[in-house]
């Protein structure tokens, strides 16, 4: 399959083109948090149509070659070009002066790009059919409920020993530098993690059915912040957290991982319109080492379905341990600051989730308002780069985006919603 190819393909299976730079376009899936895949493509200048690339045309992030199941996949068997550089690819890392580095591969059909996916944590491509896709990628998830087998009404808590054999080193991707005990960190975590190598499976808190949260409690503790920043479920920086294990502890970890990636979009929200300065915040630095800023999600560990990252409300109510954390312990967070006068939530799924899950018969975002918290909605820092355009725009720079850029008039309505909501609640003057 050649990029053009795959970018249909990657549609069908939810994705959503991010970023268009000369020779790579950059995608984007709800599954994956943060962490995108570059399509190579073949141009001399950025306004012209793009050619196709036949030749390693998929990019992905270096961390995926850890990913428990990469190994396996027919992907990683064709000789995949570990070191490949791309100036365009602006979310991978790199080193100053170098070009950024991902893994190029060659993808030879829809069965080998499913089995790639579903190491990534998408879901199969819905009324999607691949007759010929691997047993890798067909194999049920690993916390599905066998057939014929009733599902567990209500949560049950796992240690690492509960949780995938530890028998093969191969998927043990990560270390960690001391023993974890989940329940000085977690509202409801029991169990431990011993120091040493682990994977993913090991930080698994909770597992109901097809649904599991691991371990991941992502966010910083400032003693007087002022504005907390919310988002759905930590996705991708799961990722990150288990990596910085490695070297700091827990809350370090869990500071480092937050919203990781996005601070630079994270920033250009909270600057327009003057909401930061209009709060007094400087926006200098790590967002999560700001004595100002709360980083916290409604969901604080990441909550999995099928081995997929879940964002929307539905997924969170039918989970008994993500519906605690996303109403007793959420509320208690945010009201447990006297200092704390906003809650920025980020994206359509938290914003829902807040309206649609209720404490005592009250949605929590009227608990939270009841509380003298005034709580609006951002943009997704990842996700609809058109919402978040026209976002940023006041009325006389939304009008000229839009007659440059007509096709944007369809995202147009939910951020100039959420613009005006914002300049109606900012003190003025």
């Amino acid at each position: 399959m050649d990029s053009l190819q795959l970018a249909a393909s990657l549609k069908r299976y939810g994705f959503e083109e991010v970023e268009d730079k000369t020779h790579a376009l950059g995608y984007t899936h709800p599954a994956m948090g943060e962490q995108r895949i570059y399509l190579k493509v073949s141009r001399n200048e950025r306004t012209e149509k793009p050619k196709a690339v036949a030749k390693q045309p998929l990019v992905l992030h270096p961390a995926v070659a850890k990913r428990s199941g990469f190994d396996t996949t027919r992907v990683a068997g064709l000789g995949p070009n570990y070191r490949y550089k791309n100036t365009n690819m602006s979310t991978f890392p790199y080193k100053p002066g170098e070009s950024a580095t991902g893994i190029a591969v060659d993808i030879p059909d829809l069965a080998a790009l499913s089995e790639l996916l579903a190491v990534l944590g998408v879901p199969s491509a819905s009324g999607s059919s691949v007759a010929s896709m691997s047993e890798h990628a067909r194999a049920p998830a690993r916390s599905e409920v066998a057939p014929g087998a009733s599902a567990p009404s209500a949560a049950r808590t796992v240690g690492p020993s509960s949780a995938t054999p530890r028998n093969r080193t191969d998927t043990l991707a990560f270390h960690a530098g001391q023993d974890i005990d989940f329940a000085e960190h977690c509202c409801q975590g029991e169990g431990r993690l011993e120091a040493g190598p682990f994977d993913l499976d090991a930080l698994t808190i909770a597992v109901e059915g097809r649904r599991r949260l691991r371990f991941s409690p992502l966010g910083n503790r400032p003693a007087s912040p002022r504005l907390a920043l919310v988002g759905i479920t930590p996705g991708g920086q799961i990722e990150t957290f288990a990596e910085a294990l490695a070297t700091k502890d827990v809350a370090s970890a869990a500071i480092h991982a937050a919203f990781h990636g996005a601070q630079k979009v994270i920033k250009e929200l909270l600057a327009a319109h003057g909401f930061a300065d209009r709060l007094g915040i400087v926006l200098d630095g790590d967002l999560n080492q700001n004595p100002a800023i709360l980083t916290t999600s409604v969901v604080k560990c990441c909550l999995m379905v099928d081995d997929g990252y879940r964002f929307a409300a539905p997924d969170i109510a039918a989970s008994p341990a993500a519906l605690k954390c996303a109403t007793e312990r959420l509320v208690a967070e945010l009201r447990g600051y006297a200092t704390l006068e906003w809650v920025a939530v980020f994206g359509a799924p938290a914003w829902d989730a807040l309206h649609t899950l209720t404490i005592d018969g009250l949605p929590v975002i009227d608990v939270l308002r009841a509380g003298g918290l005034r709580v609006v909605q951002l943009p997704h820092f990842a996700q609809n780069f058109q919402q978040r355009a026209l976002y940023t725009c006041n009325d006389l720079a939304e009008t000229a985006l839009l007659s440059a850029k007509p096709h944007f008039a369809q995202y147009a309505e939910v951020p100039r919603r959420m613009r005006r909501a914002l300049l109606a609640a900012m003190p003025q003057g």
